[in-house]
């Protein structure tokens, strides 16, 4: 298909449940391979203060402007006549993935523009960090029209400290 993939180095550690990591960023790459015909898909990662951002772009056919933030809405697609590709899906991938991105503390948004292919910034805090109150991270926006039950979260935030206090 004509793809390439340029990998960078990051000396940073986010403080993310690695089980959720394994989940966004397979689901970001791939959707990177289904709307890139041709071109450079790149992961990247780098420290901006008490954050760590990993980068996943591509050089495919861009998401429109009044659609970036709409594309992190349950059931909500790109208009599929922007590609010549078939593709699956339901369109709950990127807004199952925002959720657990917030549940971590982090955010996953986007940048784009037409022709020029979309960049998926995935923020987390870095690891060794002071713990951040539960209600500041991320956790309730995580609930909010996710699907997201408390119970599973709060299992989550148990889960989540315990393994970070085990990371420092």
């Amino acid at each position: 298909r004509g793809l390439w993939l340029e990998r960078g180095d990051c000396n940073r550690l986010g403080r993310a449940d690695p089980e959720d990591l394994r989940q966004i960023l397979p689901k970001l790459t791939t959707n990177c391979i289904k709307f890139t015909p041709a071109g450079c898909i790149t992961i990247a990662c780098r420290a901006a203060g008490p954050i760590v951002i990993i980068e996943v772009a591509d050089t495919g056919v861009g998401i429109p402007e009044g659609e970036c933030e709409r594309i992190f809405e349950p059931f909500i697609q790109v208009n599929r006549s922007l590609t010549n590709v078939n593709h699956e899906g339901v369109g709950l991938g990127l807004a199952i993935s925002r959720n657990l991105a917030r549940a971590m503390g982090g955010d996953l948004t986007v940048r784009s523009q037409m022709n020029k292919g979309p960049t998926f910034p995935v923020t987390l805090p870095v690891a060794g960090q002071a713990r951040v109150p539960l209600e500041r991270a991320g956790d309730e926006r995580a609930l909010q029209g996710g699907g997201v039950s408390r119970e599973w979260a709060a299992r989550r935030r148990v889960w989540r400290w315990a393994w970070a206090d085990a990371a420092q």
